[in-house]
């Protein structure tokens, strides 16, 4: 909870083992926070450092863009000029869905399916 704006700041946090699989999962982070709109990991947290300042503090550099909003707020769009499936695709299938459009096979370790119909 932001007790200045009396607002929560992060909406859930998911461990590694929830969210990702296979033989990469334990070089991924072991919490992955889901922020509120207009909060985000500070940029000393991103390279490991505590803040000082407390656990939240203002933002005074320009943000030009990052991953760290809950990704349930933020809706992707995926616009093709080919036929598709398009109900229950996901951002695993897009890199299948391309090398299916080019003709190359996925690698055995990928995830996802191609979209193309």
């Amino acid at each position: 909870m932001d007790p200045a704006r009396g607002c929560l700041a992060v909406r859930s946090v998911s461990t590694r083992d929830q969210l990702y699989r296979g033989p990469y999962t334990d070089d991924a982070p072991d919490l992955i926070v889901n922020c509120a709109p207009g909060y985000r990991i500070s940029w000393s947290s991103a390279r490991g450092v505590v803040s000082a300042l407390g656990v939240l503090e203002d933002n005074t550099r320009k943000w030009s863009g990052d991953h760290l909003i809950d990704p349930a707020l933020v809706p992707g769009v995926l616009l093709m000029n080919r036929p598709f499936r398009g109900d229950g695709a996901a951002l695993v299938d897009l890199a299948p869905t391309i090398l299916a459009a080019l003709g190359v096979p996925a690698g055995p370790a990928m995830e996802g399916e191609p979209l193309l119909s």
